[in-house]
């Protein structure tokens, strides 16, 4: 419950508490802990332009409640009140009725479109669509990337939504441009919860490396894949075209045994998955995950030279740039392991000193890196 207000700035969590109690006079915390209230969602943010005589910073909100609320709404504050739709509050704005700001207006267009993913075109013929998804914090979202040449197979990489609205929302916003199979880069829920529905309701193949297979059979069982199409595949075979470059498949294990990535033969970007994250850090997991290979892959993507890199969390970025700069962070993290190792910590005692301001859900995942970094100096012998 406390979660819906921990994922938020505090400062702004206060400031809406205040707000809703005093205008509406609603306790919004009283609201969570007696279960009637879904969940809070940030908008928007909007910034008075330069020539008004006050320049407000505002945030906005979305609170999803389980009913209707019989709110107290000041009268000092509010002239009058009442439950609406967005779509008729637009209505009665563009009816003249209304005075309503800018801002206002975009938040109200925005939660009309809320039955979609958003939708962003960094590079051309290559679409990113942040599905909301069961990552890791800092992280919500995982991007199914939509790519193919008209003349080739399109596909959807990684869709991967957390519910039933999420995988409604997916499956609205590619009616008009439906895939021809979807590509999973990895076997971790965040890359394919729910692709196995989505292939059997779109009637379309899934391709996948043949690890990711068995993890996913081992862990489902057969019928996970009931009536679908698989087309397992490996380094170097080619699955569409972009810009009439062939797009091939890449072996890039490390943060799993089975991970695939795809670039076109003109490198002009690379699809590294969770090789590396625009949003947080990447966890080297056991046991499908070695740190050692780990290294090896980074270097073997920096030695293709990319122009573009893109993640699955986050978005696109040029250069290997944060390729190396991640190389680099491991390479000085490991040696300060080895150093507080040696000195005879204990693994919860180097937890504690090399990730102290790190976010305390995140905890498990940091241990699950030192354990993976010890491990790779155990083969390497120097432990």
């Amino acid at each position: 419950k406390t979660r819906i207000l921990s994922d938020h700035n505090p400062l702004r969590m206060r400031a809406i508490q205040r707000e809703i109690l005093e205008e509406l006079g609603y306790d919004i915390e009283k609201g969570i802990l007696q279960d009637e209230v879904l969940s809070i969602s940030e908008l928007a943010e909007a910034v008075a332009p330069v020539f008004a005589p006050f320049r407000f910073r505002t945030w906005f909100y979305r609170i999803d409640l389980k009913k209707i609320v019989r709110f107290k709404a000041d009268s000092g504050e509010i002239a009058s009140s009442f439950w609406s739709t967005p779509e008729n509050m637009l209505d009665e704005f563009r009816e003249g009725k209304s005075l309503m700001v800018p801002p206002t207006r975009w938040v109200l267009k925005g939660l009309i479109e809320d039955n979609r993913v958003p939708s962003l075109e960094m590079l051309d013929g290559i679409t990113l669509l942040p599905v909301r998804s069961v990552t890791l914090p800092p992280a919500s979202r995982t991007n199914a990337i939509l790519l193919g040449d008209e003349d080739s197979a399109k596909l959807l990489i990684d869709p991967s939504p957390n519910s039933e609205e999420e995988y409604r929302r997916l499956l609205t916003t590619i009616q008009d441009s439906v895939p021809d199979a979807i590509f999973l880069t990895h076997h971790h829920p965040d890359h394919h919860q729910l692709s196995n529905r989505l292939a059997r309701e779109l009637r379309i193949p899934i391709i996948l490396s043949q690890d990711t297979l068995q993890r996913l059979t081992a862990k489902f069982g057969q019928q996970y894949f009931e009536n679908i199409e698989l087309q397992t595949v490996s380094e170097n075979q080619q699955v569409t075209c972009w810009h009439g470059s062939a797009v091939r498949v890449y072996e890039i294990p490390g943060h799993d045994s089975g991970h695939l990535g795809l670039a076109p033969d003109s490198m002009a970007w690379f699809l590294v998955g969770d090789l590396i994250q625009g949003i947080g850090t990447v966890v080297i997991p056991s046991p499908e995950g070695d740190m050692a290979t780990y290294f090896n892959t980074l270097k073997k993507v920096i030695s293709l030279s990319p122009e573009v890199i893109i993640p699955s969390h986050g978005i696109p970025m040029r250069t290997t740039h944060r390729l190396e700069e991640t190389l680099k962070h491991r390479l000085q993290r490991e040696s300060q392991i080895l150093e507080l190792h040696q000195a005879g910590k204990s693994k919860q005692e180097i937890l504690r000193e090399l990730y102290s301001e790190t976010d305390h859900r995140l905890h498990p995942a940091a241990m699950q890196n030192i354990e993976s970094h010890l491990a790779k100096l155990r083969k390497e012998n120097i432990l």
